[in-house]
């Protein structure tokens, strides 16, 4: 099924076909679990996340408009499902697999581990101190790459909220990392 689109394939699942909606767990478990891991904070509400957002994709395929977008529609359901094991919870550590492959050479040195360690673990706190709100539509940007609109989709809110939550965010992230000993940030690039 590899030349069949999303929306096909869920096309497909809606009537019944089961290995359809197999072809489109496959596609989908890595960044669905990858969002609902960045929104809980911990592996075991993710996989928590990631079945209950796959039974509730399920149950509404029947309600999926094939001529629009798959993706945006999953990583809504996705994100609401996260949110929802999140307040069930009620846990508020969050932990960000962020890319900071920021130093040069293919084999970093002790030092440049050190430093990637350090900015990994500012980063995670800054992280987990945002409010759901800011971290939520942080990580749909800057893990998921998600557009403006498709975070407004995906959260429920207007694109100036999503923008406004998003500089409000990389704001509290970069004082916080700013602020930490030994910071291996002193200006706002990357961010």
């Amino acid at each position: 099924m590899d030349g069949v689109s999303d929306e096909r394939l869920a096309a497909r699942a809606a009537d019944g076909d089961l290995a359809s909606f197999e072809e489109l767990v496959v596609r989908y478990r890595r960044s669905v679990y990858r969002l609902a891991r960045s929104i809980t904070g911990n592996h075991e509400d993710a996989d928590d996340a990631v079945q209950e957002t796959f039974i509730r994709v399920f149950r509404s395929l029947g309600r999926f408009d094939p001529s629009r977008p798959f993706r945006p529609w999953i990583k809504k359901i996705t994100f609401n499902t996260s949110l929802t094991v999140l307040r069930k919870t009620a846990r508020k550590n969050s932990e960000v697999d962020m890319d900071l492959e920021r130093f040069e050479g293919s084999t970093p040195g002790p030092e440049q581990l050190m430093q990637a360690r350090d900015l990994q673990a500012q980063m995670d706190e800054a992280l987990s101190a945002l409010p759901t709100d800011l971290r939520a539509t942080f990580i749909l940007r800057a893990s998921e790459g998600m557009s403006y609109r498709d975070i407004a989709r995906t959260t429920g809110v207007r694109i100036g909220t999503v923008m406004s939550r998003l500089s409000r965010a990389r704001e509290k992230i970069l004082r916080s990392i700013q602020s930490a000993p030994g910071s291996a940030i002193q200006g706002g690039e990357g961010l």
